[in-house]
């Protein structure tokens, strides 16, 4: 099986943040963002890609570096959005009153 590329930790970017600049709260205010704003960016991948990019300015890192799992190597953000498109009609059978449900 393939492997999934690896960045650094959550735990361990959270630890160097807190090491440099002080509390998660703290840098999240600072940069002008909700109080949870790192906190939420680190847990949920694609929460903040302007925010992401700046984590890895403030450690010194490119965003691919850091995140590889959510960026290229050419710094575009990779897309967590589904194309959920329908293959196939749903049969008129199936519809209640022939209308979609």
């Amino acid at each position: 099986m393939a492997r999934k590329p690896c960045g650094m930790h959550v735990e361990d970017i959270k630890a160097a943040l807190r090491q440099q600049y002080g509390s998660l709260v703290s840098i999240s205010q600072q940069l002008g963002l909700n109080p949870n704003g790192i906190s939420a960016t680190l847990s949920r991948p694609g929460y903040s890609v302007k925010t992401e990019r700046r984590i890895a300015q403030l450690l010194g890192m490119k965003p691919h570096e850091l995140f590889p799992d959510r960026f290229h190597v050419d710094g575009s953000p990779i897309s967590f959005v589904v194309d959920r498109k329908p293959i196939r009609r749903i049969p008129a059978s199936l519809r209640q009153n022939g209308v979609a449900a």
